[in-house]
């Protein structure tokens, strides 16, 4: 079932970078870099899925050494796209310049603590509801980079919802902070919330293009006006 679940997710994956490659024209180079992000993601999921197909050994091992990588840098880059498109959705308070920093700041902290992470992984086999894949057996704990980055998320999620009325940057991240904490007892959930953020995500992208997304028009007006005083 997992291996199932992951191979359908990677579909979906490719499926929203498609559609985020469809907005390019409308709202520029954030949509190739999302593209690029869901690729990534879709590699994940899809080396989970046929894993017990290849069996363990050198070749899967090769195989899931990308998913370090992958599991350090982007979701601190998920930070980046969310912010910019919660200030294109007319959240200013999300484009002050001490804001902007601390937000690239803390980008580039959680990308170099991912990075010294993996480089120091020590993959070994593990099966997991059917699924085979290797995991770095010197992590303990969750991820603090992956905790970090989600909270930031519903942060600039929040933002969003109370000022621009769209809510779904805010409900992706917190299906995904739900998700993550049950993915250590069933790996398929966590593949399921990242699926989630990123249909928000890509939801954010039609917005800022202009296409209609459903928004909560009383709680944006109120923030107009909270704004405007």
């Amino acid at each position: 079932m997992t291996s199932l679940i992951c191979a359908l997710v990677g579909v979906a994956m490719l499926a929203l970078c498609g559609v985020a490659l469809r907005l390019w024209p409308k709202i520029g180079l954030i949509a190739p870099v999302v593209a690029g992000l869901l690729i990534a993601l879709a590699y994940d999921a899809v080396i989970v899925a046929i894993g017990r197909f290849v069996g363990f050994g050198d070749a899967l091992r090769a195989l899931n050494v990308p998913r370090l990588w992958i599991a350090a840098i982007v979701p601190p880059l998920l930070i980046l796209v969310a912010g910019y498109l919660v200030r294109r959705l007319g959240v200013d308070q999300a484009s002050g310049r001490n804001i902007t920093l601390g937000g690239y700041a803390l980008v580039a902290m959680l990308i170099l603590i991912g990075v010294v992470g993996a480089g120091r992984a020590d993959l070994v086999p593990e099966e997991t509801g059917g699924a085979l894949r290797y995991v770095d057996d010197a992590a303990s704990g969750p991820p603090v980079p992956a905790v970090i980055t989600v909270l930031a998320l519903i942060v600039l999620g929040m933002a969003a919802f109370r000022y621009a009325g769209f809510p779904w940057l805010f409900l992706g991240a917190i299906v995904m902070l739900i998700t993550g904490a049950a993915a250590f007892a069933v790996l398929w959930i966590g593949f399921l919330g990242q699926l989630v953020l990123m249909m928000s995500v890509v939801a954010a992208m039609a917005a800022v293009a202009g296409y209609r997304v459903p928004v909560v028009t009383a709680l944006r007006d109120m923030g107009s006006r909270g704004g405007s005083r």
